[in-house]
């Protein structure tokens, strides 16, 4: 994966919906009364829909595949997985969504990161365009390559309609991740739509897109001026939105409530950062053209609007909460210094005289405690020992001995990310980001004070037992890419070794499961 920094933001954006959203209850959608799986499917295969529309009709070619009866298509369709219009989606729904909106945007920008923006150009590649200065095949198509459909996508003529004689039976192919959880397995229309736009005149007098997929030319990051974390670039329409998977084209960005169709009450999105969220339907139109624009010079709050699906409980949340404030404080630093902490100008002799924890508050939003502090004194100087009992409540996790200590802690020493002196910087964990291990908590037992600048001492033959007396079957580990990793505590010590060193060339290709709080 590219250096970007997808995951990066992600974390951000997980941190926020945790943060600022209600819980959304399992439960809410089990009624189905007002919608039945049989109109959905109608729906979906260009029949009559439920509101009385017919969709766009499919492509007539001399190979159709025969289709059953809609009700036999959504026998095995699983109910938790249905919406209705208006209503709540279900957590399982949205996790399902969630995951293709993921993979899809990181197609998006590995792409980006081959053509040096989202798309193919029409100087690269002017055949790719009509004389409209619309792709001649959707968007979904020319990804295919980043998602792992490069066969598929190698049968296409680009340069010609989305409908040619030769490009129209390759319709009746679309890959599982353009599918819906709902929708028909034969079915070839797809409900991940993007927001079609133009290039016009901003303030500046430069020229600038209305949306991400604007006519003419694609944009690139740096078109993204209102920041990646601000810009829906993919959402999941209604069923009666859905398209043959190959079209080209878009949503009327002037009009986005009504382009979202027979949609739920909350409508999943891909931001340009990578994030996926849910963001409720009924919010004010302009606020929704505020989020499609990418440089309209509005920055948008939508915590205010945001929808969490999720089954953990309050202190589950909690804990992900304060692990994912750290995470982010981590990555706010190194905006501001160029590396993890500790900087250059917080060592004194090479050696730091306070703990990262203490150099992370003031992105913490705990600048006052911070600068309580007298930074050219050490952690137990009589001044800077009276702030023990003052550590935030972030830095808590469960029982950790004496007040003012904590669990939180990296790896340090020889070959480790924190070997001493300056923090790393991004581009000394060349192993990668997702494949390197920032922090860690560790057990009860090995709870250091939290001002101190001590942390968990690597021993690359038996790296575990610096974490302690653990009395769980896993421990919580934050990677570098700020993803939450729960890594088993029978782990064979040289897979834990090569994730910790970032620099060692060995990636241990071991599959971490997301962290789960018990």
């Amino acid at each position: 994966m590219s250096a970007y920094r997808f995951p990066l933001v992600c974390s951000t954006a997980l941190l926020l919906c945790l943060c600022f959203s209600c819980q959304q209850n399992p439960q809410e959608e089990t009624d189905r009364n007002a919608v039945s799986q049989q109109s959905q499917a109608e729906a979906e295969s260009g029949q009559t829909s439920a509101t009385g529309q017919t969709s766009e009709p499919a492509v007539q070619t001399s190979n159709v595949i025969s289709k059953q009866p809609a009700e036999t298509e959504t026998k095995t369709i699983d109910p938790k997985m249905v919406i209705t219009p208006g209503k709540p989606m279900t957590v399982e729904r949205y996790q399902a969504v969630k995951a293709k909106l993921k993979g899809l945007g990181l197609g998006l920008h590995n792409s980006h990161d081959e053509h040096r923006a989202f798309l193919p150009s029409a100087e690269e590649h002017p055949e790719y365009y009509d004389e409209n200065g619309q792709l001649k095949v959707s968007w979904r198509v020319h990804i295919l390559p980043y998602l792992g459909q490069k066969p598929l996508y190698e049968q296409f003529k680009l340069d010609e309609a989305w409908n040619s004689p030769h490009n129209a039976p390759l319709v009746k192919r679309m890959p599982d991740i353009y599918r819906s959880p709902d929708t028909p397995a034969d079915s070839d229309k797809t409900r991940f739509r993007v927001f079609e736009g133009q290039w016009k005149k901003n303030s500046r007098g430069s020229e600038s897109p209305t949306t991400i997929f604007p006519q003419g030319k694609p944009a690139r990051i740096r078109d993204i001026r209102d920041g990646s974390s601000n810009t829906v670039m993919v959402v999941e329409a209604g069923p009666d939105k859905a398209v043959e998977w190959t079209r080209p084209g878009g949503l009327n960005s002037e009009h986005p409530k009504a382009e979202f169709g027979n949609a739920a009450r909350g409508i999943p999105v891909l931001l340009s950062d990578g994030a996926t969220l849910c963001f409720k339907r009924d919010i004010d139109e302009g606020k929704w053209k505020d989020l499609i624009d990418p440089n309209d010079g509005k920055v948008m709050d939508w915590r205010e609007f945001l929808i969490i699906h999720t089954t953990l409980k309050p202190k589950q949340i909690q804990i992900l909460q304060q692990l994912r404030m750290i995470a982010v404080a981590f990555f706010r630093y190194t905006d501001k210094y160029q590396r993890f902490p500790p900087a250059d100008e917080q060592l004194v002799d090479g050696k730091p005289l306070l703990s990262w924890r203490v150099h992370l508050l003031p992105l913490l939003g705990q600048d006052a405690l911070y600068q309580q502090f007298k930074r050219d004194e050490p952690w137990d100087s009589p001044h800077n020992k009276t702030l023990l009992e003052k550590m935030p409540g972030f830095y808590q996790f469960g029982p950790q001995g004496n007040p003012g200590t904590t669990r939180i802690m990296t790896f340090s020493g020889e070959k480790s990310p924190f070997p001493g002196g300056p923090g790393p910087r991004f581009r000394d964990i060349t192993d990668g980001s997702s494949n390197t291990i920032l922090f860690v908590i560790a057990a009860p037992d090995k709870a250091v004070p939290w001002t101190k600048p001590e942390d968990l001492p690597f021993d690359s033959a038996n790296p575990i037992k610096a974490l302690g007396a653990l009395s769980t079957p896993d421990f919580p580990a934050i990677m570098f890419d700020g993803s939450l990793a729960s890594v088993p505590v029978n782990i064979p010590a040289a897979t834990l070794s090569k994730l910790i060193q970032p620099d060692d060339g060995m990636i241990t290709g071991a599959e971490l499961k997301p962290y789960r709080p018990q």
